[in-house]
């Protein structure tokens, strides 16, 4: 399990009130993307159970990325399972610079287009 800073703490009171319009399946702090996957450390996700799977502060692999954009001042990831992942703060050690690639690889034309969707 892992804390968070000061500021991820206020980021996330802030991205919790948010309208994003849609269900968020979880927010993410401390993220990074690698591999087409984004990695974090969740906090309030829709699928918590009280065993302690998907409870605050653990971290979670998503599924592949379908895409990335922005909502108002956060990055959110739209997955092949259909999740709405909200990115309340990056890794401080290329987190930021990980969704550059991988928007630098869609603009490439590099696209995750699995066979069902085809």
């Amino acid at each position: 399990m892992s804390t968070h800073s000061d500021s991820d703490a206020y980021r996330l009171a802030e991205a919790f009130n948010y309208p994003f319009g849609e269900l968020v399946t979880a927010y993410l702090t401390d993220a990074v993307i690698v591999s087409c996957c984004g990695f974090g450390v969740m906090h309030r996700h829709a699928k918590a159970e009280p065993s302690g799977r998907f409870q605050d502060g653990h971290r979670l692999r998503t599924s592949d990325i379908l895409h990335a954009e922005q909502h108002g001042p956060y990055w959110v990831l739209r997955t092949l399972s259909g999740s709405f992942y909200v990115i309340v703060s990056f890794h401080e050690q290329g987190g930021f610079q990980s969704l550059h690639e991988f928007l630098k690889l869609r603009e490439l034309g590099v696209h995750l287009t699995p066979w069902r969707l085809q």
